[in-house]
């Protein structure tokens, strides 16, 4: 869409001027024509160039208040147009609020909802499009926002929990390396100063730990280096598909937080699935849908092989059963589901039982961390101890 700036007569005979929005002059013309404008001056605008422009990314919070919106002015009889443009004024993002209105500028030129949703993959998410088109299709577009919204709402819920279990060591790592940094650049070097006014030899662990400060300190640059080379080697690993796959599979193997993240990806892959399939989605496109959503690489691949199961008319619960990924329960529940004809019901349960599963799983890393954290800080407290008070000791028998 390109923004004209024109000049001209209204039909009672007054000098107008303003911008239009249209895909073309032509179509620029028409629509000031029909508001019974005489144009005299019609020029495309210049937009400035933005040389830094921040991507839209949205969380899931603001998608819940979003969808939740844009429920409620359905439910209450708003036209769909006149929702766009409600939504676009009350964007709590500016920046999310130009592409809003980039989308109604494209369905008011004819271009079709989805369409105009697709072109800002970026921001909208694959699960939103195509549960936005199910909806248009099904004449149940409200309904369908009902439940996305729901969805990002538990989505919201479940990124809180892991960030609040992930804090706390966060914080006492923190503080842990900034009282190791005030004891090498500020006691540590008042000590030997008073060692070397009082002509007392420092000891040999201040010593040590003085000379390895002073040795980072003068090769900077290759303490620089070497954090560098290993910050990039890890994303170069990571961007190759080997690398994302052993990342991928560590994270899933790792003692707690493994099973933190196994119980989140149970819960989103339950309940998008669910989500899919209620929105009147065929189990086909609802896996493809789920293959992208998939952040982990190991359980993309298992979504991926179960699509090629259901395409050859095995069902999803017995190709999910041959990937050691998915939990027997899960299988199992999934297999009841189709057995009975409930399966939405069941991914429905399932999912909740996950949610409890990471609150759960929250708890115990909540508690099992503490011990380890109380570790890690009797450790830097016993080095500033000894490397603090054994030379304050030592000058103290010196005198």
């Amino acid at each position: 869409m390109i923004r004209y700036a024109y000049t001209g007569r209204s039909r009672a005979g007054k000098q107008i001027k303003g911008i239009v929005v249209a895909e073309d002059e032509a179509a620029a013309r028409l629509q000031l024509r029909e508001q019974g404008h005489i144009i005299t001056s019609l020029k495309p605008v210049k937009e400035p160039r933005v040389l830094f422009e921040r991507p839209v990314k949205l969380k899931a919070k603001h998608m819940a208040i979003f969808c939740r919106q844009f429920a409620i002015m359905l439910h209450t009889g708003v036209s769909l147009v006149k929702a766009r443009e409600i939504l676009e004024g009350q964007a709590l993002d500016p920046a999310f609020g130009k592409v809003l209105q980039v989308v109604r500028l494209d369905v008011a030129s004819g271009i079709a909802f989805t369409k105009a949703l697709e072109k800002h993959k970026g921001v909208f998410p694959n699960v939103f499009i195509h549960l936005v088109e199910a909806g248009e299709i099904a004449g149940a577009l409200a309904e369908v926002l009902d439940r996305l919204a729901v969805y990002y709402e538990r989505e919201d819920e479940l990124r809180k929990k892991v960030s609040e279990a992930l804090m706390y060591p966060t914080i006492v790592s923190v503080l842990s390396l900034a009282m190791v940094v005030v004891l090498l650049f500020v006691v540590l070097p008042m000590l030997a100063a008073n060692f070397a006014s009082l002509g007392v030899p420092t000891p040999p662990l201040t010593q040590a730990v003085l000379n390895a400060r002073d040795w980072m300190v003068r090769h900077w640059y290759v303490v620089l280096g070497v954090l560098a080379g290993l910050v990039f080697g890890c994303r170069f690993t990571v961007s190759t598909r080997p690398g994302r796959w052993v990342r991928d599979s560590l994270l899933l193997a790792l003692p707690v937080l493994g099973e933190l993240q196994k119980m989140v990806i149970f819960s989103r892959f339950c309940r998008t699935l669910a989500l899919l399939l209620n929105s009147g989605i065929a189990m086909l496109p609802t896996l493809h849908i789920l293959e992208r959503l998939m952040d982990n690489v190991v359980v993309k691949k298992a979504v991926q092989r179960a699509t090629r199961g259901v395409e050859r008319g095995e069902g999803i619960s017995a190709p999910l059963g041959e990937h050691k990924v998915f939990p027997a329960m899960l299988v199992q529940m999934v297999s009841v589901g189709e057995e009975t004809g409930s399966l939405e019901t069941v991914l429905v349960q399932l999912a909740d039982f996950y949610d409890r599963e990471v609150n759960f799983a929250v708890a115990s890393f909540t508690k099992l961390i503490e011990p380890a954290i109380m570790l890690v800080l009797a450790v830097v407290v016993l080095f500033i101890l000894i490397s603090v008070y054994l030379p304050m000791m030592q000058m103290v028998t010196a005198i």
